[in-house]
């Protein structure tokens, strides 16, 4: 099982890689990131709120939340407000044209997805989902499984 593990692991690092490549490519033209629009997308649903509250809904550190809002309302796809009440409270908001970024975006998003899955049949995909969500419990089980711990225990093992 140890070399048919190694294998998917190489395999799946690789899908990982192209991946990111490609779907980074859409954005890089147009000097927009992944998490600009997840920032554009988040506002789009619900719009107007507080800076605080916008980071941590995306986990977004604070700062790097500063500097992705800046280059996004340099480019004139939000802005930025203070609330009426209280000076300090910062309200962010997004723009027609942070819209039509948007849109393009998901739009984007959707024929890279047709094309990526496109070669599996409807019941390769239902079944590639269910094994993708497994690991994803797995990964995200941290009180039951400590993947370092468990990682460092096999890397042990392997070793003469």
């Amino acid at each position: 099982m140890t070399e048919l593990s190694n294998e998917l692991f190489q395999t799946f690092n690789k899908v990982v890689h192209h991946y990111r490549h490609y779907y980074g490519m859409q954005f890089s033209s147009d000097h927009r990131s992944v998490s600009q629009i997840r920032i554009l997308k988040r506002l789009n649903i619900e719009n107007g709120q507080m800076q605080g509250a916008l980071a941590e809904s995306l986990d977004i550190r604070p700062s790097s939340l500063t500097e992705c809002l800046h280059k996004l309302e340099s480019k004139h796809y939000i802005n930025r407000r203070p609330d009426h009440h209280d000076r300090r409270i910062t309200h962010v908001f997004i723009t027609a044209a942070g819209r039509a970024v948007l849109k393009e975006a998901l739009d984007g998003r959707n024929e890279f997805t047709e094309t990526l899955f496109g070669s599996l049949t409807p019941d390769e995909q239902q079944a590639l989902n269910e094994l993708l969500n497994k690991l994803e419990d797995t990964l995200a089980d941290t009180q039951h499984f400590d993947f370092m711990a468990e990682f460092t225990k096999r890397l042990a093992q392997t070793k003469l």
